[in-house]
């Protein structure tokens, strides 16, 4: 395919998840890649490590008139972004919310203009991830119930860079946006939270001082309960879950990719083992910017869209109000997290 036949997609933010973006983007035959970003290191690392095109302006960029945006900023940058894309006509990716743009809004203008609007759904492509939707799907029976543990520690997540890194400011802080991006798969595997109870706290001692714990109590829209805890203040790591069903149970770590079955009928014990998160994460993210790629060419259809991502950032509006009211507050696109104000 020569050049001029070539998709332009155009990334914007040259961070971790924009170098993988443009990494994976860059080793397809059919796209062209740009990078927007103001910092020149960004820029120059970028044009030697995947040969992409560089723009340090907004006007610049889209001069070069991209077809598709892949918005890997972070996320209290993304609404902007997302309105540019639909104001402009061009098919876009949305790295995972913490605040998600009006979902009926993204998707009608995007019906209207014919674009593909992804919100990003990164651990749905794991391997684990997909086998316990199957097991749940077709062996466990109603589902009663799951809980979800995730405890990763904050300081290790860029640990060169400040306080420009925006897991560190409190209206983004890493166990904020946490709860939003592990209910994106949870609630693909389990169903979606119609009301949620929570508690928001600060346990940990942290260089930076704001909240590190949040735990959500939720009820499923099939009936099912539910409940998610996200730690950034204990310096041991975890992601493992359970979950209860009328034939039984499944244990499942997504760090070790270990789902272990117990099943009555028929009788059924056993461990599968479907590759450590080090092992599988970067063709997960491959096979997701792909997608992207593949549904703007109608070769694939997106999994995720806004309208269900909108409930992923919901269930956080709700369990911060519940934190504050005491009270158990109904999950609803329309009202989404809160801005907050920067830590003392």
């Amino acid at each position: 395919m020569s050049q001029s036949d070539r998709m332009k997609v155009l990334v914007i933010g040259g961070g971790s998840m924009g170098r993988r973006r443009m990494r994976d983007l860059s080793a397809r035959g059919d796209v062209s890649v740009g990078l927007l970003d103001l910092r020149a290191d960004r820029r120059d690392q970028a044009a030697g490590t995947f040969g992409v095109r560089t723009f340090d302006s907004l006007k610049s960029a889209l001069d070069w008139r991209p077809a598709a945006l892949v918005i890997s900023t972070p996320p209290d940058q993304h609404a902007e972004l997302v309105e540019l894309a639909l104001r402009q006509g061009l098919h876009h990716f949305s790295e995972a919310n913490i605040w998600t743009v009006d979902p009926a809004h993204v998707e009608s203008i995007s019906a209207q203009k014919k674009l593909v609007s992804a919100a990003s759904c990164s651990m749905g492509f794991l391997p684990v991830i997909r086998e316990l939707k199957r097991l749940i799907q077709q062996e466990l029976g109603t589902l009663h119930g799951y809980q979800m543990l995730l405890s990763t520690y904050q300081p290790n997540w860029h640990p060169g860079e400040g306080k420009e890194y925006y897991a560190r400011n409190r209206a983004t802080a890493a166990a904020r946006e946490m709860v939003p991006f592990e209910l994106l798969y949870l609630n693909d595997l389990f169903g979606y939270p119609r009301s949620a109870a929570g508690t928001v706290a600060q346990r940990g001692d942290l260089p930076d001082k704001m909240e590190d714990l949040w735990a959500l109590q939720m009820v499923l829209d099939n009936g099912a309960s539910a409940q998610l805890t996200v730690l950034m203040g204990c310096p041991a790591e975890a992601r493992r879950g359970i979950c209860y069903g009328h034939n039984g149970m499944i244990r499942f770590d997504v760090m070790s990719g270990i789902i272990e079955r117990e099943f009555k009928n028929p009788d059924v014990r056993d461990q599968l083992r479907l590759g450590a998160i080090g092992e599988v994460l970067e063709e997960a993210y491959r096979m997701e910017i792909h997608t992207f790629i593949d549904a703007i060419n109608k070769k694939a259809i997106w999994p995720m869209p806004y309208s269900r991502s909108a409930l992923s950032t919901a269930a956080l509006a709700a369990a911060e109000k519940s934190a504050h009211s005491g009270q158990w507050q109904a999950v609803d696109a329309a009202i989404q997290p809160q801005p907050l104000p920067a830590a003392d």
